[in-house]
């Protein structure tokens, strides 16, 4: 049940901010879950961010900051635009390393994190899809810049294994041969 303090001022009620995580958990489309995944990938980042010894702690809170602009993209207005797509490509360029086979995602504990949260990604843009499902309008420059996002992820993970000496492991799929 849900605390009766933690109301909309459009339902009639003052809102009491101290007994309401978030004004929106009680709704029934995605559109929480979205924001509730989206400011979870910002959290885990900045724990990523003390374990991750070869990036630039700059890079990864300029990343930490366009995640928290995607926030608020579909319930407002989109905050992810062009510009934002050409600053994580060129993050992407910048730590880019050529793999041709699938690895383990396995490493040292700063690339372990960038795993986890490369993964967190495709979460999120399966909750938009879900959301667009719903009928609600989800840009199309968003769904361009998770995709980006979680493959600049998975660039900061060759990067960071590569610069700790961790070589990466190859997986050899049985499912699809």
């Amino acid at each position: 049940m849900f605390s009766t303090r933690c109301r909309k001022e459009s339902e009639g009620k003052k809102m009491s901010v101290e007994y309401c995580a978030y004004p929106f958990l009680k709704e029934e489309s995605n559109l929480c879950d979205y924001e509730i995944a989206t400011d979870r990938l910002a959290s885990m980042l900045s724990v990523a961010r003390h374990h991750i010894r070869h990036i630039p702690q700059e890079d990864l809170l300029q990343l930490m900051e366009m995640i928290y602009h995607a926030n608020g993209s579909i319930r407002g207005n989109c905050a992810i635009r062009d510009i934002e797509l050409q600053k994580l490509n060129i993050l992407y360029a910048r730590y880019s390393i050529h793999m041709d086979h699938f690895v383990l995602p396995d490493g040292c504990i700063g690339a372990s994190y960038l795993h986890v949260l490369r993964v967190e990604t495709k979460a999120v843009i399966r909750i938009m899809h879900r959301i667009q499902q719903e009928g609600k309008t989800v840009e199309a420059v968003l769904f361009d810049f998770m995709n980006l996002l979680s493959n600049t992820f998975f660039m900061l993970c060759l990067y960071e294994n590569k610069h700790d000496g961790f070589l990466e492991r190859e997986f050899i799929s049985r499912s699809y041969v």
